[in-house]
């Protein structure tokens, strides 16, 4: 009887071992992600961080807000990563940027060009010198931008339509823009097409990484691996080209690496 009792038991211990594992895994709340880019930029970077959690059943939200407030609230941990910033942001950063953990894999590889009129002729090769000939237009906001602008040459304007308008109305010289974003105002603005020229090449160059926040740290290198597999495959390159921007390869990833002082708490990987 107390054999019989003993293998009840453990029968009884099977069949809720059994249903427990063959009920579906409750699914963890999604990641929600901040970023100060625009479409198209945007999109891409949606679609390629939702490809890379993928894997991991990890679900993902992304909002748009101004730069400041990403970093705000991606380090006081009420958003979960910032999609786009350069390697050595947390070195240039005014902000407090302490709870900031760098996925050292980059993303997209991102262009600030120059915009004039089309028929303008412009010193070469293209420099910051040249740019600061005279006044320039850029998105309010863009500390990228702004710092290599002499102060008197400075012109920030409130949307990217108006600063290609400043340009198109001959009230400024010349336009910064990133590349990607110039490239779908002029396509959208047949106006606007026919007076401005994007000028090639580009003046800056850099990649673009994810941020997310320390609570998440030990989800870095699972989305490190995740990125450079997306890469391998062709995934962001398709991706990219669907968004007309250029991802980041093998042929354009620069040797520079700052990962020591940026995340100093952090074995070098």
């Amino acid at each position: 009887m107390k054999q019989l009792k003993i293998r009840g038991f453990i029968r009884n211990i099977n069949i809720i071992f059994l249903i427990f594992v063959s009920l579906p895994a409750i699914a963890t709340e999604p990641l929600l992600f901040a970023t100060h880019a625009r479409a198209p930029l945007s999109l891409y970077l949606t679609e390629v961080i939702q490809a890379a959690l993928g894997p991991y059943s990890i679900t993902v939200n992304v909002i748009e807000m101004p730069g400041s407030r990403v970093i705000s609230q991606v380090n006081s941990g009420h958003v979960d990563g910032d999609l786009s910033r350069v390697i050595n942001f947390k070195d240039i950063s005014d902000a407090d940027t302490s709870n900031y953990r760098l996925v050292n894999e980059p993303i997209v590889l991102t262009e600030i060009v120059m915009i004039t009129l089309a028929q303008k002729e412009i010193t070469r090769p293209i420099t910051w010198e040249t740019i600061n000939q005279g006044k320039v237009s850029f998105l309010r906001g863009s500390k990228t931008i702004r710092k290599y602008l002499n102060i008197e040459n400075r012109v920030a304007v409130s949307s990217n339509k108006q600063v290609l308008e400043m340009v198109a109305n001959k009230r400024v010289n010349s336009a910064i823009m990133f590349a990607s974003v110039a490239k779908k105002m002029l396509n959208q603005s047949p106006e606007l097409s026919r007076k401005l020229i994007i000028q090639s090449p580009a003046v800056l160059s850099f990649h673009l990484f994810t941020y997310l926040n320390k609570k998440h740290a030990d989800l870095v290198p699972k989305l490190e691996l995740s990125l450079k597999q997306l890469k391998d495959d062709g995934f962001l390159e398709n991706t990219a080209n669907k968004y007309q921007v250029t991802a980041a390869s093998a042929a354009t990833l620069s040797a520079v690496s700052l990962l020591p002082e940026i995340n100093a708490d952090r074995p070098l990987l």
